[in-house]
């Protein structure tokens, strides 16, 4: 059974204790709702009122080109925040699709709420608005970190900048990749049998191992 992050864990709510939040959450008409593996979220052009946060699951956010060839542009893990950069605009338009890669459910809470204190200027209110503009500018290191392994010419060096960033995230060398094989192809924008094979070529040379949809760091020697 799925079980919900510690609330506790969620930047947004950073600073504010169980009762505020409770209030808060009331105040700014959060609600909750459940996803099967592979529904749409929210759909292209869809207006986003709501910034939701993902409480358990996954969220992948994928684009379409006209001829309806789709890339993973990025994914949004337990405690993660998606669609704030659209809600908070003045055309609330999506570019983008937002759809559940696993059994998911979001906790969404009304943009329009957060940005605009409520009449009583709860401090709390205003807490939460600080902490989703902070987590903005964090969102920024996140795309970055996606430019930086698509500018990377070979399939290897985008495995192993993925490899890299997963490594800083969890400060451990058996990492967990929230990303299927599938997935994982698709968000380097590489070939999914050619990223494979790729793969099995860093395991015989000792570079890392596989289990499942983890990665073994076994030597941190430049393999490029």
């Amino acid at each position: 059974m799925n079980k919900e992050i510690d609330y506790s864990k969620i930047k947004l709510f950073d600073n504010i204790n169980k009762e505020n939040l409770d209030k808060l959450l009331y105040c700014i008409r959060s609600f909750k709702k459940e996803f099967k593996k592979d529904e749409i979220i929210y759909m292209e052009s869809d207006n986003i009122p709501y910034v939701g946060i993902v409480l358990y699951g996954c969220v992948h956010m994928i684009k379409e080109d006209i001829w309806g060839n789709s890339s993973l542009f990025t994914f949004y893990k337990a405690g993660e925040l998606f669609g704030e950069s659209f809600a908070v605009q003045k055309n609330m338009s999506s570019s983008v699709l937002f759809k559940a890669s696993k059994d998911t459910k979001i906790l969404f809470l009304a943009a329009s709420n957060i940005i605009h204190t409520c009449p009583n200027s709860c401090y709390f209110h205003a807490q939460i608005a600080t902490n989703l503009f902070r987590l903005l500018g964090e969102k920024n290191e996140k795309f970055i970190n996606k430019i930086e392994i698509l500018s990377k010419n070979s399939i290897r060096e985008k495995l192993l900048a993925y490899i890299s960033q997963l490594a800083k995230e969890q400060h451990q060398t058996r990492l967990i990749s929230p990303l299927t094989r599938v997935a994982l192809a698709e968000y380097l924008s590489v070939n999914r049998s050619a990223m494979i094979r790729e793969l099995s070529k860093m395991k015989a040379e000792g570079i890392i191992d596989i289990d499942n949809k983890s990665f073994i760091i076994k030597s941190t020697t430049d393999y490029l």
